[in-house]
């Protein structure tokens, strides 16, 4: 990858590593706080201490050893894929302690501080599949970096919009986050009262992952790098390489303006070329100009 996108990527897991071991510190000084608040029925966990001890251990071997797997400067694929795994498995796994630990609280200060801290695992694993994307791109072009293809870097702008991928995590996190805060609710009706925190909180960290991943939303600036196997390939101003795949696109233009759907009546991706020949040249490339009669608008 170049030399720019290699330099985000340590970026991003260097911040990520901080951001995972930060969460683990909060949720260790909320367990040592619960030790030395004043015990009381209404915040006494029923489960004994050794079992909150080895509960709250098993959890944070996970995103610990997840950190510890992509701390090098240059860590392996395997490392990095291992680490993203065990940061998914924390999102799972760290509702155990916080049952062990807070079931019986009414007062919820130290469950949220413990429960701040385990958060930091939905965007820990957000973040990890950054490098993951790039690494995949690379290996599917299967090309040494600087090599351009028959679209020779003709550069372009493409309109960007986060709302898709936001909504994407949204889905997808809610979908596991009912099945968790339903295994909550079931085993803890006492807990039930920092679900709307929860789901607030969550609801930010996901924005603001999706915010800090990059590429802003609007017009931004890409060099086409080839079309091969109906697959569209790009690079960002990032340097990161991305592809599309464009089995049978359906194009609309409006002048230099290009709008490319994957399913008629679908959201189209939107081109925006600096000139009439580059426009022409990448028609004839991709061969989406012979498609007038089917595709074109």
């Amino acid at each position: 990858m170049t030399s720019t996108a290699l330099s985000r990527i340590r970026t991003i897991l260097f911040f990520t590593n901080i951001l995972q071991t930060l969460g683990c510190v909060i949720c260790i000084i909320a367990f040592i706080l619960t030790t030395t608040h004043p015990s009381s029925p209404t915040n006494h966990s029923p489960f004994p201490f050794s079992v909150q001890i080895l509960s709250l251990a098993i959890y944070l071997a996970i995103p610990i050893s997840s950190v510890a797997l992509s701390f090098s400067q240059d860590p392996t694929e395997g490392s990095l894929l291992l680490s993203q795994v065990l940061s998914a498995v924390a999102i799972g796994i760290g509702v155990v302690p916080i049952i062990a630990i807070f079931q019986g609280y009414t007062d919820p200060t130290l469950g949220l501080l413990f429960t701040s801290g385990y958060l930091t695992n939905i965007p820990s694993f957000l973040f990890r599949t950054v490098p993951q994307t790039h690494i995949g791109q690379r290996k599917k072009r299967a090309v040494p970096v600087g090599v351009r293809g028959n679209l020779d870097g003709i550069q372009i702008e493409m309109q960007l919009n986060k709302k898709a991928k936001f909504i994407l995590y949204l889905v997808f996190f809610g979908i596991l986050a009912s099945f968790i805060l339903l295994r909550i609710a079931i085993s803890s009706p006492s807990l039930i009262i920092w679900f709307p925190f929860v789901i607030i909180a969550s609801v930010c960290i996901i924005g603001l992952t999706v915010h800090l991943q990059g590429r802003k939303s609007g017009w931004q600036p890409m060099g086409l790098d080839t079309y091969e196997n109906k697959t569209m390939w790009w690079y960002t101003a990032r340097g990161s390489l991305a592809s599309v795949l464009l089995k049978d696109p359906h194009l609309e233009l409006q002048d230099n303006l290009v709008k490319i759907t994957l399913v008629k009546g679908g959201l189209p991706t939107n081109l925006r070329f600096h000139s009439q020949a580059d426009l022409d040249r990448f028609l004839t490339i991709t061969g989406m100009g012979k498609s007038t009669n089917n595709h074109l608008a």
